[in-house]
């Protein structure tokens, strides 16, 4: 499974990199692509900073099948402040420009499964693909309360949901 994460890890952080070289963050003095996943991170960058993309995990769902497909849900948050120096009016905008951002990263909804445990990662032989992500507010929130609670905070925020696909190698007999 943690293949699977990875390799869509990587390969949206790649996407990214290529369609906005200027969407970044510095973690521990290192600027990389803004896109994180939360589990990976210190427990002191707990707090999500606008501009950022942050991929959770959830629930592993499997299809007994001759060979187990596995599918793992994943939700993505991100936020705006806006741009025009902390008075937020065009903050709406730059969300609408993150939107377009994961949607684009996200396709093509494919890539190969590496093992990234190992330098250089290993091949897997096989892929992982996704859903397109359905944006929206986090799982089991009311919109207008994620509305009312960002506004407060001077930020906009989206949660966009998404499923990812797998096959576990088959067992070398």
């Amino acid at each position: 499974m943690q293949a699977a994460k990875d390799s869509f890890y990587m390969a949206l952080r790649a996407r990214l990199a290529g369609l906005n070289p200027a969407r970044t963050v510095v973690i521990d003095g290192v600027t990389v692509p803004a896109i994180v996943v939360r589990e990976n991170m210190e427990p002191r960058f707990n707090e999500a900073q606008a501009g950022v993309f942050y991929i959770d995990f959830g629930e592993l769902l499997i299809a007994e099948s001759t060979r187990p497909m596995l599918g793992l849900d994943c939700y993505i948050w991100y936020g705006s402040e806006g741009t025009t120096g902390g008075s937020g009016v065009d903050r709406g905008r730059v969300l609408a420009e993150m939107d377009d951002e994961l949607v684009r990263i996200c396709m093509p909804p494919h890539t190969e499964m590496l093992d990234y445990s190992q330098t250089p990662a290993a091949d897997w032989g096989s892929g992982i693909f996704w859903t397109m992500p359905e944006l929206g507010t986090a799982p089991g929130e009311a919109p207008i309360a994620k509305q009312q609670r960002s506004a407060c905070e001077g930020r906009v925020a989206r949660y966009a949901q998404l499923r990812i696909y797998f096959f576990l190698p088959e067992a070398e007999a």
